[in-house]
């Protein structure tokens, strides 16, 4: 199934893209996403690991399955006082 990965903040500068469309497998879930980019982008490695992932806008974690057409978005933590 296809869906869209977005990625911003420093993750976004680190790809060199900001959106990648992506071809998953029915059974694929969020850790499977992940691997896929660090597999394609390698300077994503260890940067993925601290992340907030939402997918068609709702925090989701690795564990979750990936739905048709789905949306996943990771964000970096942000910080604020």
């Amino acid at each position: 199934m296809k869906i869209k990965v977005n990625l911003y903040y420093h993750l976004k500068e680190k790809a060199g893209t900001g959106r990648v469309d992506m071809e998953v497998e029915d059974s694929a879930t969020i850790s499977d996403v992940k691997s896929r980019l660090e597999e394609k982008y390698p300077s994503l490695r260890t940067h993925l690991d601290n992340v907030m992932i939402l997918m068609n806008q709702k925090i989701v974690l690795e564990e979750d399955p990936i739905v048709p057409d789905a949306n996943v978005a990771f964000l970096t933590p942000v910080g604020g006082g």
